[in-house]
């Protein structure tokens, strides 16, 4: 994970690759501290217990790391295939881009300023300080959080503790979990 750098990103966790720590094969399924928005199974109740928020239309960056920590506060643990089984090209010149259905559903121009606003919504959750209360610009922003927000199983500060990341100052610190396995 890397907090993003561009504004358009506003500093949100990233996933990348992690062909860099794959060290060795696995013949099990391994602990990992984070889903894939385009790659997650798991049994249909899942949703009930932990539903996808109708509050972020359209978000793109910042999906993976929300539903990641909700899951796992919720009691939930992840693992990743011992192998890769499913990919896709990224980069589709030329082929819509998923920001552009955005565009396709109002007018161009509305995709930044909307991502820019949800993302407050899951700064907030993730205890980012510039998205406290005190700080957030739109509060409506926050309508039924609580119905979308983290589990009660297992708290957010172990999550983010198992993962690395310090959200105040916003650094990865130990990527532990990813190179042990």
């Amino acid at each position: 994970p890397v907090f993003a750098t561009s504004d358009l990103e506003n500093q949100i966790i990233r996933l990348e690759g992690g062909e860099v720590y794959d060290k060795k094969h696995l013949d099990t399924p391994a602990f990992a501290p984070f889903t894939a928005a385009g790659y997650l199974m798991a049994h249909s109740g899942m949703l009930k217990e932990v539903p996808f928020d109708p509050f972020l239309p359209w978000i793109f960056m910042g999906e993976e790391i929300i539903m990641s920590s909700r899951l796992w506060t919720s009691g939930y643990d992840i693992f990743s295939p011992s192998q890769s089984v499913v990919g896709h090209w990224y980069v589709r010149r030329h082929k819509p881009k998923f920001w552009e259905s955005v565009h396709r559903s109002f007018t161009n121009g509305v995709h930044n300023p909307l991502q820019m606003m949800v993302l407050d919504r899951i700064k907030y959750q993730l205890g980012y300080p510039e998205a406290s209360l005190d700080m957030l610009p739109e509060r409506s922003i926050l309508t039924a959080v609580e119905s979308y927000s983290m589990g009660s199983v297992r708290p957010l500060k172990r999550y983010l503790k198992l993962v690395g990341l310090n959200m105040e100052a916003k650094q990865v610190y130990s990527t532990e979990w990813c190179e042990k396995g």
